[in-house]
């Protein structure tokens, strides 16, 4: 959990670098999951409760690729975020 949780504060500092909110879509994007897991959850509201501080180590986090597929995942992820939004606020 503790390495998930390291992740997901890397994605989020370089989401927040390039101007955007950082949501779990768009940190699941990066990633790479093709599901949501309780541990990416649990790692994400740690995050964003301020529970998890970026750690300097070696290992690099993936980031986007210039391919389109990885275009398609970040769209995708936008527009997930987008829609949980307006579930949020329509209380479904």
């Amino acid at each position: 959990m503790e390495q998930l949780s390291q992740q997901v504060a890397k994605i989020a500092a370089q989401l927040q670098q390039e101007g955007k909110e950082p949501s779990l879509a768009l940190v699941k994007a990066r990633l790479g999951t093709a599901t949501m897991s309780p541990a990416l959850l649990q790692a994400y509201q740690a995050w964003r409760n301020g529970a998890v501080i970026i750690q300097n180590t070696s290992e690099q986090v993936p980031q986007a690729a210039s391919e389109p597929e990885s275009d398609i995942k970040a769209d995708l992820a936008r527009i997930e975020a987008k829609l949980d939004l307006i579930i949020k606020k329509l209380g479904i």
